[in-house]
């Protein structure tokens, strides 16, 4: 995975913050005496951005590129369809080794498909 996929965005992070200290100063504050409002306010101006920070990394860590999705749906399709043939019991004993051998290939792709991909898509290596 390439570094540009690990950074919370500056724009994403913004708008997070943006929204969390709006909703603590417009509906926190009513509800707080006004003689400890602007130690609020200055707690709401320390915490809010650092929550902002973690939500929007959180964001980033689970949002997969849409190629590499396609990609992870595919194997999982393929490790699905081999592993019925694997559990037939039709299916004859040089089929189901010849499909074990393709079964652990998709399944080491699929496990290393997010170290494959980059941003100007999948790399693979023969």
């Amino acid at each position: 995975m390439s570094d540009d996929q690990k950074k919370a965005p500056q724009g994403l992070q913004a708008t997070i913050t943006a929204g969390l200290g709006t909703l603590a100063t417009a509906s926190c504050l009513k509800w707080i005496d006004p003689k400890d409002a602007q130690y609020w306010v200055v707690v709401a101006n320390i915490v809010v951005p650092v929550i902002g920070y973690f939500l929007a990394k959180w964001f980033c860590a689970i949002n997969e590129p849409e190629g590499l999705t396609q990609y992870k749906a595919r194997l999982d399709k393929d490790l699905a369809s081999q592993k019925k043939v694997l559990e037939d019991k039709y299916t004859s004993e040089d089929l189901k080794r010849e499909i074990q051998k393709k079964y652990d290939e998709t399944m080491l792709k699929m496990v290393t498909a997010n170290q494959n991909y980059t941003k100007d898509g999948l790399v693979i290596e023969t």
